[in-house]
């Protein structure tokens, strides 16, 4: 089943999806990684750890220099 939704969005943001063949999939699929992003933040939350926007991004930074490395 399918629904149809009309939604504005910011101009940088419509920008994207002019680029992409299937707006409507990609949207779908940004919905659900926020989703699993979302649900893996409360699982970690519920083991005891304190996850951060700032945590996040040192993370990330850390990542992608290992990344560059390898």
């Amino acid at each position: 089943m399918t629904r149809r939704f009309s939604i504005s969005l910011p101009d940088d943001v419509a920008a994207e999806l002019d680029r992409v063949d299937n707006a409507s999939a990609f949207i779908a699929d940004a919905i659900r990684s926020y989703r699993r992003r979302e649900r893996t933040r409360q699982v970690l939350a519920d083991a005891g750890y304190d996850v951060s926007a700032e945590g996040v991004a040192r993370m990330r930074d850390r990542v992608r220099s290992l990344e560059r490395r390898g």
